[in-house]
């Protein structure tokens, strides 16, 4: 991740980081073919860092009854994923995604089998990897230890 000069960017330069993020997750979310149109969506704001990583929640019309009506987005400068409504809160969902990632960047680094790791669309090499893990050093120093 680039190094932003927080204390430089307005409340409006926020505002249009965490509109671009919502769009961006909207966007990730509408591709999936269970996801039938978005009725609502909401930032958590505590653990959303202008356009480096946003952490959303989304009411949706889901296209059958056995989808979940309610999504949690994780996107930003890292590789995005939803997470069901089991999910309770911003921080399990940022707790959740490290997990998830950690299980993929371990099995990259020991060239274990990835087919039970949630699916990243990068190629698994030691440099995805490697910069993978600094996201989720970041998020698990930054954003959870914080609270």
């Amino acid at each position: 991740m680039d190094e932003i000069e927080f204390d430089n960017l307005t409340e409006i330069e926020d505002l249009r980081c965490v509109l671009n993020l919502q769009a961006k997750a909207q966007k990730y979310l509408e591709n999936f073919e269970w996801c039938k149109s978005v009725k609502n969506s909401w930032c958590d704001k505590a653990f959303s860092i202008y356009d480096k990583i946003g952490v959303f929640l989304f009411e949706i019309e889901p296209k059958t009854n056995e989808v979940d009506d309610f999504v949690w987005i994780v996107v930003g400068d890292l590789p995005s994923v939803y997470l069901d409504k089991s999910i309770k809160s911003g921080s399990e969902c940022l707790e959740t995604y490290c997990d998830l990632m950690q299980d993929w960047v371990d099995n990259v680094m020991k060239k274990r089998s990835l087919a039970e790791s949630y699916p990243i669309p990068v190629e698994p090499t030691m440099k995805n990897a490697e910069l993978l893990m600094t996201r989720i050093s970041f998020i698990r120093e930054e954003l959870l230890t914080s609270e």
